[in-house]
């Protein structure tokens, strides 16, 4: 096994048993009120109910992990000159090659999603906490984060693509 498809294979685990992990332990700290919203003086201006919350968060980590993995099954299943790849003569003959890519790229998806998704529910749980003052701008580095990882795995791809397929894939 490669050392990518190792990375992506931990990735996957690890930000499912993160986001559950997230998910339960925020539901036990959240009030039953939770502030969602704030303003610059980080007094709470919409809150939603913990219940509410939790079946977001479960509603998109089913969504997506569902969505996701059978998007990734049928990309399998189209023929190879319906695929828009680049190097497109390339990749029809080594299409076994092309599906393992783009099944890693979908799992590489769901574990951004999963990961983005738990880590907000980790800052929502931690700017609820009774024992701290409300301070927004300590989370601030959640939204960069979030848009470095999707760039990361959007990007990921057609960067892929473009790169000829070698004997190690």
């Amino acid at each position: 096994m490669k050392a990518g498809i190792f990375f992506i294979r931990v990735w996957r685990i690890l930000s499912i048993a993160g986001f559950l992990f997230a998910l339960f332990s925020s539901y036990i700290s959240y009030p039953e009120a939770v502030a969602v919203r704030f303003d610059e003086q980080n007094q709470p201006i919409q809150t939603l109910g913990r219940e509410t919350i939790f079946y977001l968060a479960i509603g998109i980590f089913i969504i997506n992990n569902t969505l996701i993995n059978l998007a990734s099954r049928l990309i399998a299943k189209v023929p190879t000159d319906k695929l828009p790849v680049p190097n497109h003569d390339v990749w029809a003959a080594n299409r076994p090659k092309l599906n393992l890519i783009l099944k890693n790229w979908f799992s590489l998806l769901m574990s951004a999603i999963n990961t983005i998704v738990g880590l907000g529910l980790l800052v929502l749980s931690f700017l609820n906490r009774s024992d701290r003052p409300i301070r927004a701008i300590e989370y601030a580095w959640l939204l960069p984060l979030s848009t470095a990882i999707l760039i990361a795995v959007l990007a990921w791809l057609p960067i892929r693509l473009f790169m000829k397929p070698n004997n190690d894939d």
